[in-house]
């Protein structure tokens, strides 16, 4: 079992979607409120795509994720929930997330992926803040930010 290193301001977080499409009415707040905190963010192109109104291809989301954890400026992932997340196991590259250890945070159904990143690499993940909670910050949302 091992840990990513902790955030600090300045970092960068990295946001897809699991299980559901982006859309600026729910993330644009949240997007806010993190650079305002003095994070840099990064979302990826294929949380934005929309298949007959479902969310991209397992395939797709996956590769989000694999970009997020190969690029080195990025130190957290946040994510959001939904039944689709289970969807992406096969496509996951577990071995560069031993090599690029980040922090991954979600919560409900990102919980699977939590466990699965979990199982099949021992690094420590959170269930806590996914991206929309930082819409309206709590002040217990940013203490778990920064004293994980």
């Amino acid at each position: 079992m091992f840990t990513a290193p902790k955030l600090k301001v300045g970092d960068t977080i990295g946001i897809f979607c699991a299980s559901h499409i982006y859309t600026d009415q729910w993330y644009a707040q949240a997007l806010w409120t993190l650079e305002r905190l003095g994070f840099k963010v990064k979302a990826r192109k294929n949380a934005r795509l929309d298949t007959y109104g479902y969310a991209a291809s397992a395939e797709k989301r996956a590769a989000d994720i694999n970009a997020l954890v190969a690029d080195d400026e990025v130190k957290m992932l946040l994510f959001g929930g939904g039944g689709g997340a289970a969807e992406i196991f096969p496509y996951i590259d577990f071995e560069n997330i031993r090599k690029h250890p980040k922090l991954f945070s979600s919560y409900s159904d990102g919980t699977s992926i939590l466990n699965a990143v979990h199982a099949q690499t021992g690094l420590v993940t959170y269930y806590g803040q996914g991206p929309v909670e930082f819409a309206e910050l709590r002040q217990y949302d940013w203490e778990q930010l920064f004293y994980q």
